[in-house]
């Protein structure tokens, strides 16, 4: 059947009708709104006298009186506030001023430091101001003190280090969070997607963390104004550049070069932000590599651009960009379709685009409009003369989406909207219009559409009871053009005959999929420094990332659900206790969780997934489960600030279909590739000076599963593994200390320039964590080995300047 708009789904039309009825009316006397609050002492609690609030790069400010309050009346907008006085360290923040905004400021003392934890104070007001639950706000200036991997800023690398975020394993490509595969995160810069997060088969995180402006980690408790995805959001919100002064700022360190500037165009009106990062490290290879390395390419390239434009106090528009890319060249063994290459290149990257347009209708109301165009591409050749091999695969995205915010009151807060959502996957090509042995394959286009209505409101019943409900409807259409293979019914796909099948024109519904999506959180505060929430969410998944590795390889394959490949389901429920202690330096908290997953995908033995037009065939879905337990100590301020957490987690499947054939482990329930019981964390931060600053870190995780044979038989003089179960077996635990140490000289600041080294040591004590096992097989029979990433210290030396 052809798509008809006007038939579309009832339920949708019924729940936007259900959130237009909450927003009756608009403000149309609007007046100025008054902005307020006390600044004090952060350690004493007394009221500062004379601390100066400057407003909006100090076009307006005012002075605290005698009890320390201040106010102001400003117009609906942006405003950049920031609070000095003297003897204590300056305070600055962004605000969006849509009604009466009370803000009360803490001062630190000069000679105390603010947090420098990788954990925010907004992740502190969400556990105990809000009911949000399972969220937590990163900070930028946190992550950067984090010991890096050869002085890289790594966002994935530090969100390992939080409770519920794990990995395969050093190297791996992307993030496991609260058992979760890697595809069941969906990750956003400015609502672009991101595919792929990482350079380098996983070495480094893909984001240019100079123009990051935020990062929220949504681990459960999920606003319904996303979905797609069954494990987590990671929402990376952008800077905005500078609309009244040029800056400029950047770092030179062994594997990259960075540099961002902010452009002021038209003062208060237009600006522009560009931040590039650029990898140099190919004569590493050539100068100090071994015979069989010298020929290795390893480089990438990120560029984020964001163009923001205010005509008028009601009205912004925002363009965004980011572009990255990924080369990589080895000589070194790979086969497809029967041919040996001995040299192979990858060439894969990402191009992003967006443009937001944000309209104030009164102070209660906001309405966000953002297109998207998003294109990951990938490419994998050898270029030899006559067995030549150029496969090709790529995943689009556009989205359209459009939310309304309306807060009529203080107490209650409203978000609604629609969402359209377009994949157009092409899942391999190869040698097409090239001359080659190699015969030429061009497997089916895949393309899908989602359409989403969603809803959220939270409501404060009373001092002590917040409620959060939300409500996302969305329904999947798999569209043609596309042929269905049909099998003989009854048997195991990858033993069925093929009895026929169907063609579907372009546009046509191929397969549909749907349903509502309930979210729901609420918070009871037991006292003004302690609150109990729970949490509850079910999120719909219609991708899913195909690889039988234990980490996805870049140019793995994505896939639509089907007729075959069921769209995965979860349900996920939590409950926390969160408490704050000596004004909210210290914080002590305790989650668990629960979450089951219906269709989950896993493979068939020896798997064939790459250039199979018959991909059904070796997939099987079936059940997941994972619950855990995270509790985390943090200290937010002070000479010595940090946390440290422990996790129990599980991560545990089942397939248990029909026949033998669609069991795995005979149908009983196995860890997953990620599944690490005990996981512990600590991050310590120290500043005995304004000059220096020194970071340790440490992670121990219990080692991940592997498939272990439990016999073996001999055939043509060759010893075989025999297998009973999956993943019945463990590689050696895993732990690990960081160091950096970071010097400062301020001396330069009148003349607007700041400069730092950092000295970072990864892997401290030279620990020799496996990443794997594997077996090879000799006349004296079979022997296991393990393999290793990074078992060595690794020193480097980073310079990072600002020029303000």
């Amino acid at each position: 059947m052809l798509i008809n708009p006007n038939s579309m789904s009832k339920k949708i039309f019924l729940l936007l009708v259900f959130c237009i009825t909450t927003f009756f009316t608009f403000a149309q006397n609007i007046t100025l709104p008054k902005l307020s609050g006390i600044v004090t002492d952060a350690n004493t609690g007394q009221p500062l006298v004379g601390a100066a609030i400057s407003l909006d790069f100090k076009k307006s400010g005012v002075i605290t009186n005698a009890s320390g309050y201040y106010e102001a009346f400003l117009p609906v907008g942006e405003i950049i506030i920031k609070v000095s006085n003297v003897g204590y360290k300056p305070f600055r923040t962004k605000v969006v001023i849509r009604g009466d905004y009370k803000l009360d400021i803490q001062l630190e003392d000069v000679s105390k430091t603010l947090e420098e934890v990788i954990v925010s104070s907004e992740a502190t007001k969400k556990n105990i101001q809000t009911p949000s639950l399972g969220v937590t706000s990163l900070s930028i200036k946190g992550i950067k003190k984090l010991p890096a991997m050869m002085g890289e800023v790594d966002i994935i690398r530090s969100l390992q280090t939080l409770p519920g975020v794990s990995s395969v394993g050093e190297g791996s490509n992307g993030i496991n969070v609260r058992g979760g595969a890697i595809d069941q995160n969906l990750i956003f810069v400015d609502e672009t997607p991101i595919f792929n997060p990482t350079h380098l088969f996983g070495l480094f995180s893909v984001f240019a963390s100079d123009a990051i402006r935020e990062l929220e980690l949504y681990k459960g408790g999920v606003p319904s104004r996303f979905g797609g995805r069954t494990a987590s959001i990671l929402d990376i919100k952008m800077a905005e550049p500078n609309l009244e002064k040029f800056k400029l700022q950047g770092g030179i360190g062994p594997v990259s070069n960075r540099l961002m500037t902010e452009v002021p165009i038209i003062k208060e009106k237009l600006a522009v932000l560009v931040a590039g990062r650029l990898s140099y490290n190919d004569f590493l290879f050539k100068w100090f590599g071994p015979a069989n390395l010298q020929n290795t390419r390893a480089n990438f390239t990120d560029l984020a651009v964001k163009v923001f434009y205010r005509p008028d106090k009601n009205n912004s528009i925002s363009l965004t960009s980011y572009l990255s890319n990924d080369f990589y060249q080895v000589d070194s063994l790979f086969s497809l379709e029967n041919v040996v290459a001995k040299q192979t290149k990858f060439d894969y990257g990402h191009q992003n685009f967006a443009v937001h347009w944000g309209h104030y209708f009164s102070p209660k109301v906001y309405m966000d409009v953002v297109g998207v165009q998003s294109t990951y591409n990938t490419r994998t050749y050898a270029p030899d003369s006559v067995n030549r091999i150029d496969l090709k695969n790529s995943i689009g995205y556009k989205n359209l989406k459009a939310t309304i915010d309306y807060q009529p009151t203080e107490s209650h807060h409203t978000n609604f909207g629609i969402s359209l959502v377009r994949y157009d996957i092409a899942p391999g090509t190869l040698n097409q219009g090239i001359i080659s042995r190699v015969s030429p394959i061009d497997l089916a286009k895949e393309q899908s559409l989602e359409i989403a209505a969603f809803a959220d409101d939270e409501f404060k019943v009373s001092k002590k009871f917040t409620i959060q409900y939300g409500l996302r409807f969305v329904q999947f259409y798999n569209l043609g053009p596309f042929t269905t293979t049909k099998y003989q019914e009854g048997l195991p796909l990858s033993t069925a005959p093929v009895i026929g099948t169907e063609t579907f024109e372009s546009g046509k519904v191929v397969k549909s999929y749907g349903g509502f999506e309930p979210r729901i959180t609420m918070k009871f505060s037991t006292s003004e420094t302690s609150t109990l929430k729970f949490g509850y969410n079910r999120m719909q998944q219609f991708v899913q990332l195909l690889s039988n590795n234990t980490t996805p390889l870049p140019t793995s394959r994505w896939k639509i659900s089907d007729e075959y490949v069921k769209p995965q389901v979860s349900d996920f429920v939590s409950l926390g206790f969160f408490k704050t202690l000596k004004e909210s330096i210290w914080e002590v908290s305790a989650e668990t969780y629960y979450r089951k997953t219906q269709n989950i995908v896993e493979y068939l033995s020896g798997a064939k997934l790459q250039l199979n037009p018959t991909i059904e065939t070796q997939l099987l879905q079936g059940e997941g489960k994972a619950y855990g337990m995270e509790l985390m100590l943090t200290k937010r301020r002070g000479e010595f600030s940090g946390w440290l957490s422990y996790t129990y987690s599980r991560a545990l499947q089942q397939i248990n279909g029909a026949t033998a054939a669609e069991k795995i482990s005979n149908g009983d329930w196995f860890p997953t590739n990620y599944d690490k019981p005990h996981n512990v964390n600590m991050m310590l931060n120290i500043q005995p000076t304004k000059h220096h600053s020194f970071s340790f870190t440490f992670a121990y995780q219990t080692g991940r599963p592997y498939s272990s044979p439990v016999g073996l038989f001999r055939l043509a003089d060759k010893t075989y593994p025999v297998y009973e179960s999956r993943n019945n077996d463990r590689i050696r635990d895993y732990h690990r200390l960081d160091f950096s140490w970071t010097i400062n000289n301020p001396s330069m600041k009148a003349q607007r320039w700041e400069g730092s080294w950092t000295f970072t040591v990864y892997n401290l004590y030279g620990r020799k964590n496996p990443y794997s096992v594997y077996f090879k097989s000799d006349k004296a029979g079979l022997k296991a080995y393990e393999l290793g990433v990074f078992a060595a210290p690794f020193v480097s030396l980073t310079y990072n300047f600002k020029f303000l």
